[in-house]
């Protein structure tokens, strides 16, 4: 959409990062007539493309970051999490986080993280779109040498891959689950030519047809080699389309069969390749599962804040669940640090608290409320900005990658499936596989609706803090309920905004921004 190319800063936003990124050079505004006619114009857009899963939208506070978005409504609409004390600074984290929390879903910029997702989403999907078309172009010229046509290739890959991925995310927040009527109901625009321009919604299911037809593709065209896992790669393009098979697989009382397959196919796929290892991390490796993503046979694809120079850079997720900033003399210590999330009493009583690793490698004590737990998988990656330059500490970064996949949910996602299929032992083989890395017993002798509450059940132990638990209740068809209530905001105490009924039409899905029903008419607001 034109509008967002001024209101959402440049289209290829550019960032120094790692050596993929060095060549770059900072621009406002990039026409792609004149600029996208070479591999490295070409390389520069692409690199700027994933630095806008960290860059805020529309010149805003770091707020407005897509990783915070995609987490919020992702985990802080689960039951793994309550408030303890209110969001503070920035000031609309406030009103942001709360607003996904408790269902109120406001279509205004300044109240809901949704705008945000649209804006990304768009401005992802603009570049990316633009990338491919682009490349398509150099390719068919006979002036192509082999080798750029090689990294054109690949390059082609990675823009739909991420294309694939932003509007996976996109349609999961926007659009009704998939097993609700896909055909009728609306999804997001796609504007697979790079137009810029104003388009209608295209429906869910036609939504999931792109993305399968992105991750398809990205697959046939990304090398099967070892792999940054902070790129697209092959082993990632088969795991997130296990992923939306499963999407499409239906609820547990009305299966899909043939997305069930596909889901269990591609996760075989994902764990198949000859040169490009993906597998569990074990033993004592298991406890830095999170910390270092880059060449990491468990972590598939993630946003790592630690592949930009820019000193300033952090997942600021983490100061969500724990503390961060100045401490010792300075200013105050992490007991004093304010954060405002803890693991809530529903996660703590689904885990076995002594023997499940999980729980004794990836919770830790609160440093703020007393009695409470939190996640460290945000912990990785802890930097002191002021290294060397003040006595007794300065301010504390954490550059842990933002999680998008890994192999344990690639399990996780073919147990499902396989459930749904009808092929118990498989299943159960899969289940067992998760539980016996998190130092657990097998389970055995289950079936049935028995079995996938097993696998449900094992899906929000592993994946707790990935911003998966709110889509695995809606897209299975499930109610979400909590049982503790955030203390921290007592006028949404009642049902209506702890409990989440997804076969209720209202407030299961996010509001379109309500600027952006103005800006483009051809829109279809959600009920």
């Amino acid at each position: 959409m034109k509008h967002l190319l001024i209101a959402g800063a440049t289209l290829f936003a550019l960032a120094g990062c790692e050596s993929r990124l060095d060549q770059m050079r900072p621009h406002n505004k990039a026409d792609e007539a004149s600029y996208l006619v070479s591999f490295n114009n070409v390389l520069n857009a692409t690199a700027g493309l994933y630095s806008h899963f960290l860059w805020n939208a529309g010149g805003f506070t770091d707020s407005y970051f897509y990783t915070v978005a995609y987490h919020v409504t992702g985990e802080f609409r689960g039951n793994n999490v309550v408030f303890r004390s209110p969001f503070l600074e920035p000031a609309e984290l406030n009103l942001w986080c709360p607003d996904a929390h408790f269902f109120l879903h406001g279509d205004q910029k300044k109240r809901s993280l949704a705008w945000t997702l649209w804006a990304r989403t768009h401005q992802v999907a603009l570049g990316t779109s633009k990338n491919i078309v682009a490349i398509d172009k150099m390719l068919a010229l006979d002036t192509t040498d082999p080798a750029t046509g090689a990294k054109l290739t690949r390059l082609k890959g990675e823009n739909l891959f991420l294309r694939g991925l932003i509007y996976f995310n996109a349609v999961n927040a926007f659009g009704r689950p998939f097993w609700d009527d896909p055909g009728a109901n609306p999804g997001i625009p796609l504007d697979t030519l790079g137009t810029g321009e104003s388009l209608p919604r295209a429906s869910v299911r036609e939504t999931f047809r792109q993305v399968i037809a992105d991750f398809g593709r990205a697959a046939r065209l990304l090398p099967d080699e070892p792999s940054d896992r902070t790129y697209a790669n092959r082993a990632a393009s088969y795991g997130m389309l296990s992923r939306v098979y499963l999407y499409m697989g239906g609820t547990p009382g009305a299966p899909d069969s043939a997305c069930n397959a596909l889901a269990a196919r591609y996760a075989d796929s994902t764990f198949a390749l000859q040169h490009d290892l993906v597998a569990l991390l074990q033993g004592d490796a298991m406890k830095g599962v999170f910390d270092h993503p880059k060449r990491n046979s468990e972590l598939l694809f993630s946003f790592y804040p630690g592949n930009c120079d820019d000193p300033v850079i952090a997942n600021v997720i983490h100061d969500y669940y724990s503390w961060g900033g100045f401490i010792e003399e300075l200013a105050t210590s992490p007991a004093r640090t304010p954060h405002s999330c803890v693991i809530s009493r529903d996660y703590a009583a689904i885990m076995d608290t002594v023997n499940d690793l999980r729980w004794v490698h990836w919770t830790d004590t609160s440093a703020y409320h007393p009695g409470r737990r939190t996640t460290t998988k945000f912990n990785g990656g802890k930097r002191d900005l002021f290294e060397g330059m003040i006595p007794g500490g300065g301010y504390f970064l954490f550059q842990a990658p933002l999680v998008f996949l890994r192999a344990a949910e690639v399990i996780l996602n073919r147990a499902e499936a396989r459930a749904k299929l009808g092929e118990g032992e498989k299943a159960l083989a899969d289940l067992n596989a998760i539980r016996a890395r998190a130092g657990l017993k097998a389970l055995t002798g289950l079936s049935g609706r028995a079995l996938f509450d097993a696998i449900f059940l094992e899906r929000r132990r592993e994946l707790a803090f990935e911003a998966h638990v709110y889509y695995d209740y809606t897209r299975n068809g499930l109610t979400m309920k909590r049982d503790e209530i955030s203390t921290a905001y007592p006028a949404y105490a009642g049902a209506a905004y702890n409990e989440m009924n997804p076969r209720d039409a209202r407030r299961v899905t996010c509001a379109i921004p309500a600027e952006e029903l103005l800006l483009n008419p051809l829109l279809r607001p959600n009920e």
